[in-house]
């Protein structure tokens, strides 16, 4: 049990409302990790993240139908002025060791705590991070020394809060080595979060290489240690061997000076989350309990390239440590399936700490991690050399030393970063995770903003990532304007070129010839109907947060062209003579056909390489393009015709053409070939056919139903019919109406 200071004692007595049932907004259940120690009287900090207009007059926690008096720091604020995210500090009265407590949240001012009661001593404080590199040097971060020397009169000190009940201090400092002077690419950033009453410190150090890289690349790309260990005194509080510090990126160690105050399991109100609209609407395809949760993501980590230490610095973890990759993985969706069955299962310790490290040193291991001034975000003012323009990135699999690449980032295959484990904590690392990976997204080359012409995955998971950040962060937050501003070009253009571009149609305005590896086209451009269907969403995300002026237009002409997939009643008369329209159950393949543009038939010299590594040189049938400029097509029936044109006569260049038109230019249409709710891949010389993509379909036409597009129910009970009630990992994403039952 802890000691408390006696004014704390009184407070709980003097000042804790009568135990009656006040307008209670959102209740939540806490869990005590700590399964052998009881708390008592032990302050605690909580995120608490509230809809626009619930907690109009402030945040108040009550207990056992006890309002108890707190500390609360508004960190953002919705619209209207209610309260979007705050960090609320409390005393909790008790919390029997593995057991748990709920709290019910009051829309009204708390009771002000007493003064906070200093039992900090800085005399005998001694937190120190020491560094150890491979070549035998040691760099030293010695906290106790700037304490000592008056360091809240010292300009490398920033008070994130300064209250009642908790105090949090930012401290920033470079490492120096035996001989004093500082070490040229390491900084860290101490933050102390101190309690009234209580001598223990909670201790955050964040290691980073995040200095302005130079046109000719960086100095030194990899820095090696033997170790790092965070010691207070004479005590090891945390401790790892040897690891490579990339630069660009960080780390982040978090340790108790004189023993852990609290270890408590944060589990959000999911039902709340999605009211608020800060996630979207999920149901199991087949329920998982909490436990059977844990295992499937414990076990699935252990798979994972490093095992041993997957939750440990500048380890990846659970995410992709090689995001461009296949697009069937776990981290990808709207938000990572681990995220989504936590909150469907109500929360679970080991998918909770998996979380937490993901969006944590999970993140911080991508070496994106370059500041702007000070500011927490990516670089991206750089105008004559962007940081990671591909001419300077760290060569993917050519380290100097010859060992295992750096986790590299890429937009088509990232993950959320950072957004979930900031509404469930509130700290402000998770804060600049959000910031860093939304400030990539905006600025990294080729992007220079939002590029939106693909409608591909790419701008989706970028468009839901700067979104979320400009939804979620401080107000005071140096790159909020940044993100809406960036936001709000990216609408006004898709505005202009889309909305206003009278097409009956609603494909995306650029294609392609060929993607992801797969066959090259004879007549027409392309675009992924999947992933334009994750743009759907992306675009209702950013309706619901704040957008409300600029996103609906352009959500729902998105959404048209995946509901008239499913229901569209065109009809086309082909070259060949015959009339057709599109069949619903190929609504969702890989590709549709966009656009048509001419072509004819060349001979090409291509090389071949054979299983022995021997090269030759051979003249194959080939495509070369008479006219780009792309003929929209305007009708869903033409699309199923020239989608089933394109991918039966799809081929690769190094094996050319095994199909020719006639003399009239008409490719064949092969029986076997796409149609008829299959697909059409070719890897080799057999057909192979797959399911369409009924399920991705369903992100897109969620939104399109809560926003009542035509026919949007229609095409949502044809797709759930033809194979869209599976789910990824047992998860589906579904409308958040409530009068809709799929």
């Amino acid at each position: 049990m802890r000691r408390i200071m006696p004014a704390i004692v009184m407070l709980l007595v003097f000042y804790v409302a009568p135990p009656v049932m006040g307008d209670v907004v959102v209740s939540n259940v806490y869990d005590n990790l700590q399964t052998d120690r009881a708390m008592e009287n032990v302050p605690i900090a909580l995120s608490r993240v509230g809809a626009e207009g619930d907690f109009t007059n402030g945040i108040t926690p009550m207990i056992g139908g006890r309002k108890l008096p707190a500390q609360v720091d508004v960190l953002r604020r919705a619209g209207d002025g209610s309260i979007r995210h705050a960090l609320v500090s409390f005393v909790l009265p008790e919390l029997a060791a593995g057991g748990n407590v709920k709290v019910d949240w009051l829309n009204e001012t708390p009771t002000e705590p007493p003064p906070f009661q200093w039992s900090f001593d800085k005399a005998s404080f001694g937190a120190k991070l020491v560094l150890a590199t491979e070549a035998g040097g040691v760099l030293t971060s010695d906290l106790g020394k700037i304490i000592a020397r008056a360091w809240s009169a010292s300009e490398r000190v920033k008070v994130l809060h300064d209250g009642p009940v908790m105090k949090e201090f930012e401290i920033h400092d470079v490492p120096v080595d035996a001989s004093g002077t500082p070490g040229p690419h390491i900084e860290v950033l101490w933050r102390l979060r101190l309690f009234t009453g209580q001598s223990s410190v909670r201790v955050t150090a964040v290691v980073e290489r995040c200095k302005a890289r130079k046109k000719s690349g960086p100095e030194q790309i990899q820095y090696k240690f033997s170790s790092v260990k965070l010691v207070h005194n004479d005590k090891v509080l945390y401790e790892e061997g040897a690891y490579d510090h990339i630069d660009q990126s960080r780390y982040r160690i978090v340790a108790w000076t004189d023993g852990q105050l609290e270890d408590i399991h944060r589990r959000p109100n999911f039902e709340y989350w999605r009211k608020g609209r800060f996630v979207p609407e999920y149901r199991w395809v087949k329920v998982k309990s909490r436990d059977e949760v844990d295992s499937f993501y414990d076990m699935r980590a252990e798979m994972r390239d490093h095992p041993k230490r997957r939750q440990g610095i500048l380890e990846s973890g659970i995410i992709l440590r090689h995001m461009p990759n296949t697009g069937g993985r776990w981290d990808l969706g709207p938000y990572p399936s681990w995220a989504v069955a936590y909150l469907l299962a109500g929360g679970g310790p080991k998918t909770y700490r998996a979380i937490l490290h993901a969006d944590g040193n999970g993140g911080g291991v991508f070496f994106i991690h370059v500041r702007q001034n000070g500011a927490p975000g990516y670089n991206i003012f750089t105008v004559e050399q962007p940081p990671l323009d591909r001419g300077y990135r760290i060569p993917l699999y050519r380290l100097p030393d010859g060992s295992r690449p750096p986790a590299q980032p890429d937009h088509a295959h990232a993950p959320s970063i950072g957004y979930i484990s900031y509404l469930l904590t509130g700290d402000k690392y998770y804060a600049e995770e959000v910031s860093f990976w939304a400030a990539y997204h905006m600025g990294e080359w080729p992007h220079r903003g939002l590029k939106w012409q693909s409608m591909d995955r790419s701008f989706a998971w970028s468009l839901r990532q700067v979104v979320d950040a400009a939804f979620i962060l401080p107000d005071n937050h140096p790159l909020v304007g940044y993100f809406n501003d960036g936001v709000s070009k990216c609408l006004d253009e898709m505005t202009e070129g889309l909305v206003r571009s009278g097409r009956r149609v609603h494909c995306p305005p650029a294609g392609v010839f060929q993607c992801s590896g797969r066959q090259n086209w004879v007549n027409a451009m392309r675009c992924s109907t999947w992933m334009y269907s994750w743009v759907v969403w992306a675009l209702g995300n950013a309706a619901d947060k704040g957008f409300h002026d600029k996103a609906p237009a352009v959500r729902d002409w998105a959404a048209e062209y995946i509901v008239g997939l499913y229901t569209s009643e065109d009809e086309f008369k082909a070259p060949d003579g015959r009339v057709y329209r599109y069949d619903p159950r190929d609504a969702i393949p890989y590709s549709t056909a966009i656009a048509r543009i001419k072509t004819k038939v060349v001979d090409k010299k291509v090389s071949v390489t054979d299983r022995t590594g021997n090269k030759t040189t051979k003249t194959v049938k080939g495509l070369e393009v008479v006219d780009s400029e792309p003929d929209y097509l305007d009708n869903y029936g033409a699309i199923w015709y020239y989608t089933k044109q394109n991918v039966d006569n799809g081929w690769y260049d190094e094996r050319g053409l095994e199909h020719l038109p006639d003399k009239n230019g008409v490719w064949p249409l092969l029986e076997t070939g796409f149609g008829g709710g299959m697909m059409y891949w070719a890897y080799d010389r057999k057909v192979r056919p797959h399911f369409n993509y009924h399920l991705e379909a369903m992100t897109g036409l969620s939104i399109a139903v809560e926003a009542g597009v035509p026919k949007a129910n229609e095409a949502w009970k044809r797709a759930i019919k033809l194979g869209g009630h599976k789910g990824d990992y047992g998860i589906q994403i579904i409308p958040r109406v409530a009068d809709f039952e799929p």
